[in-house]
This record gives structure tokens, sequence and C-alpha cells, in this order.
């Protein structure tokens, strides 16, 4: 391979057009460069320059690393034989690292939920009520109608791993040195201990929240991604939001979860807020539902903060609170991603 066909070898990986096989050679020679936490850069020509200068020497240093004996024995050929061998060299390495590191990753895959084997347990739920199954580490799934779930009987020292099929609720086990990841078709979720719902829906996943935080992204070891791919991929919710990725068009849409509950600690009785209002602004109640649900409020007519509002609003539900607001001021509310717009209304000043 010469310098030529590097450089659009690599242009190709940096526009995300290389094959999957290309793209395992290019991704083992960055491997190379020992810079493990430094992501491939996205495409740019100035990048592309400085990142093929550095690729291409490192190559060839691990050519020049060949033994003494050998190098002797090289320099007494002719010079054309000379480079035909250092063709074949890099060409060795190049397709020598690419067969290392994918063996590399389909390891991975096999720790990471694919195809997986050995001592693991395997439950479905063939009932119609939900099935509560108790993995080791205290973890609890709630299995619902249809669902499968795959654990190993122990997990590993720095992570705990499953894979689902259907819809199942987890309530994870805290554990910081080890995160907690489900794998459900092409999509990962990875927390630290918190619970949270996946389930199948049409076109694609649905993951909600009910308390903590979670990561939601693509799995790249079964999608091949591009270098911006890899720095964009997925989003994280938080409690009383959900988001639905679309496996066909790979699009992740973020929203509120179709019923809001209050959240720790404030679903706790001893640090619950009164919803029982008596001419009070209708910021601070805004602020005690945002508080409550864990969700933003905003407000389209900032004139409506201090009109006030009476009520006791208790026992109805977050959108039912909403509505009854809405009635006393004459405004309508929509949810607009996370977040929830309250539109119109007439002024108090």
């Amino acid at each position: 391979m010469d310098r030529k066909a590097f450089h659009s070898l690599l242009k190709k990986y940096l526009d995300g057009k290389c094959t999957h096989e290309e793209k395992i050679i290019i991704d083992r020679w960055y491997d190379l460069l020992d810079e493990p936490n430094v992501p491939m850069p996205a495409s740019a020509d100035v990048q592309l320059g400085t990142l093929e200068d550095r690729l291409w020497n490192k190559i060839h240093r691990e050519i020049d690393e060949t033994a003494p004996e050998e190098k002797s024995r090289i320099r007494a050929l002719p010079s054309f034989v000379r480079w035909k061998w250092a063709a074949a060299v890099l060409i060795v390495f190049v397709v020598g690292a690419g067969l290392l590191l994918l063996s590399r990753r389909q390891a991975a895959k096999v720790s990471m939920g694919e195809g997986m084997s050995g001592s693991l347990a395997e439950k479905v739920n063939q009932g119609e009520s939900p099935q509560v199954i108790l993995l080791e580490d205290g973890t609890r799934v709630t299995l619902r109608h249809g669902g499968k779930v795959e654990y190993p009987e122990h997990f590993g020292k720095n992570k705990r791993e499953v894979h689902l099929e259907g819809e199942a609720f987890f309530e994870v086990s805290k554990d910081l040195r080890r995160p907690f990841f489900v794998y459900n078709e092409n999509l990962v979720t990875e927390v630290l201990g918190t619970s949270f719902n996946v389930k199948a829906v049409t076109s694609g996943v649905e993951v909600a929240v009910s308390t903590g935080k979670v990561a939601v992204y693509e799995n790249g070891n079964k999608i091949s991604l591009s270098p911006r791919e890899k720095l964009e991929n997925g989003v994280i919710i938080t409690a009383n939001q959900k988001v639905t990725y679309y496996e066909q068009a790979r699009h992740f849409v973020t929203s509120i979860v179709d019923t809001p509950l209050p959240v720790p600690p404030v679903a706790d009785k001893k640090d619950s807020i009164s919803f029982v209002y008596d001419d009070m602004p209708l910021s601070t109640v805004l602020a005690s539902i945002e508080k409550t649900y864990n969700i933003e409020i905003v407000l389209e007519n900032d004139s409506l903060k201090n009109c006030p509002f009476t009520g006791d609003l208790t026992k109805p539900s977050l959108y039912n609170k909403l509505e009854f607001i809405c009635q006393a001021l004459g405004a309508s509310y929509e949810i607009k991603g996370t977040k929830i717009l309250l539109k119109g209304g007439k002024s108090c000043n």
C-alpha cells in the first residue's frame, strides 16, 4: 500500500464511507497511537493531514522494529526487492492488526450480551402477569408478558450485563464500581443504580426512567458508527423522561413519560410538598410541581407568573394538575420534548 492509497482509505473512513473490514483496519491503526482516551476526529482537511502523517509514520516505525539480523539481510537485497518486501510487511501488519482487533471485538460481543453462552440463566414470561426475577446483585427485573431476559449467574468484577427481548422494568442495585448494561436489539441502556422500563414499540425501542439517570445509545458492536456518530451517540435521560429509538431511521426522540410520578426524595411522605394553595403566585405553584416531578415548566406568557391561584391539587395526577391551572388562567399546555410549555392565559398585571 503506497501513500496515495493510504490517504484515500483514511479519507473514506473519516467520511463514513468505509466497508466494515476497512473500518476495523483503520481503527487498529488509530490504536497504535496509544491514545485510548482520544476519539478519532471528525472529517476535516487539517485534521486529516495531521492524522495521516502520524499514522503513516507510526506504521513504518513498527516495520522498522524488525530484528537487526533480518534488517542486515534485507539491506543486501536490490532496491526494488527491498521495496516489495516493505510493502508486503505493511500489508501483513495491517491485515494482522485488523484480524487482532476483530477477534477482540468478537470477544467483547460475548461479554456484552451478544451470543451469550456459558453459565447463563434465561427467563421467559409466558404468563399474563408480570414475573419478578431477582439477580445476584439485588437488582429486581419485572418481566412483562412475552419478555425474555438472559443474565449470568455471577456478574463480573467490572460490569453487570443482561440481554432483554420484549419488555421489563429494572430496579438496579446501586454499584458505582460496576455499571449495569441492558442490551435490547441495537440499543444499549447503561446505568449505575436506578429504575427504568425497557420495551419494544412500533419500529423501535422505548426506555422510560422512573428514578435516577440512564444513558441510552446505539450498540457499536451491532451497528457501524461513523466517527461523528461515535461522539454524538445516544442521549441521557432522568426521572419521568423517556426516549424512543427508531431503528430504521436510527433516530432518538426524547419526551416525558406517559404517567409522571413524584420522584424521590419528594415521593417520601416525610418530604412531601403541599399542593394546597390559597392565592399563591403561579410561579410558586409551578415551582412546587417542577420539584415534585423533576420536570421543567416554561411560561410562554411571563406576565402570568404573579397571577394568584387557589385550589387543592393534592390528589390529581400531574396532567390533571396542569388542566386545573390552565382552566383557572384561561391557558393551555403542550409537551415539548422533556419540558412542558404553558401557553396563552390572561395577564394579571
